[in-house]
Order: C-alpha cells, then sequence, then structure tokens
C-alpha cells in the first residue's frame, strides 16, 4: 500500500453566501471521496480552510492537482504538509466537516499564533493540528441543516 497524507490550506474566494460553498464543497468531497477510497477532514474558520487527505498517493494527488488546485472557490492554494503513512487516521469519513470550535482557536492561542489562520502553522504545530483534527466532531449534519435553513429564507 502506497498511502499518503496531505495537509493544505487555502483561502475562500469572495462569495455571497459562503456557507452554501462550504456545504457544496463537502458534497463534492463525498461525492468523490467514497468511491475513491480518499478519508479526511475539512476545517473551515475566517474564510481559511484546511484539509487533510488519506488515502492511496496517486489518488490523492490527483484530488489535489486537477481538482482542488483548478476549484475556482480556493485561492492560495499551499500544501503545507505531504507524507508517506502506514496507518490512516481518517477512515471514519471520506470527508468529515470539522465545525469552527473552540478546542481549535484555543490550539491557535497556545501556539502564539493568535486566530485561526492555518497558514501559521509550522513543522512543530502541523503533527499536533492533524491529532485535534481528527479528534473533532463531525458537523456536517449541522451544516446540512444550516444551508437547508438559508434555503427556505432564499
Amino acid at each position: 500500500m502506497n498511502d499518503i497524507r496531505l495537509l493544505y490550506v487555502s483561502k475562500l474566494k469572495s462569495t455571497a453566501n459562503s456557507m452554501n460553498e462550504l456545504y457544496n464543497i463537502l458534497t463534492e468531497a463525498l461525492n468523490f471521496n467514497g468511491p475513491n477510497r480518499i478519508y479526511g477532514a475539512l476545517y473551515y474558520g475566517n474564510n481559511y480552510f484546511v484539509q487533510c487527505l488519506e488515502g492511496e498517493k496517486d489518488t490523492v494527488e490527483h484530488l489535489f492537482y486537477k481538482k482542488i488546485l483548478r476549484d475556482p472557490r480556493h485561492e492560495n492554494c499551499e500544501i503545507l504538509s505531504l507524507e508517506n503513512i502506514e496507518t490512516r487516521i481518517f477512515t471514519d469519513w471520506h470527508m468529515k466537516y470539522a465545525i469552527f470550535h473552540k478546542e481549535v482557536l484555543n490550539f491557535f492561542s497556545e501556539h502564539h499564533l493568535d486566530d485561526f489562520n492555518p497558514y501559521l502553522l509550522n513543522l512543530k504545530t502541523i503533527p499536533l493540528f492533524i491529532e485535534l483534527l481528527s479528534k473533532q466532531p463531525d458537523g456536517f449534519e449541522t451544516l446540512k441543516i444550516q444551508d437547508s435553513e438559508l434555503d427556505s429564507t432564499a
């Protein structure tokens, strides 16, 4: 098995409805990742994305270079970490949505990174952040409810 873990960050391009875009991105990720055996988590806050992807090397690289980098909703995509792995830590989720959470904010504060800005992660904090991300609850159902409420008010 030739599995990798890729952690990247990006910024959401300006949009009228960021929650709708986030829901669409997560839905597309679930539809692609399941059949392609890609696992991971997406965290969104302050208009930043940080996403951890795990899976077979060629498949994850295809997803990142052919889809994510070309997605017009992302800008300033940057790989923070790319490593070969023996064990996946996100196997329960083809794409977990980790809700903007106090533990993550505390993590950034404790590591002198101030507000949530994933571009500030470094070699020391990346593994700690990935571990924290793996422990966050999945908030996709909450996001679906918020998105449907937005649609009903439109």
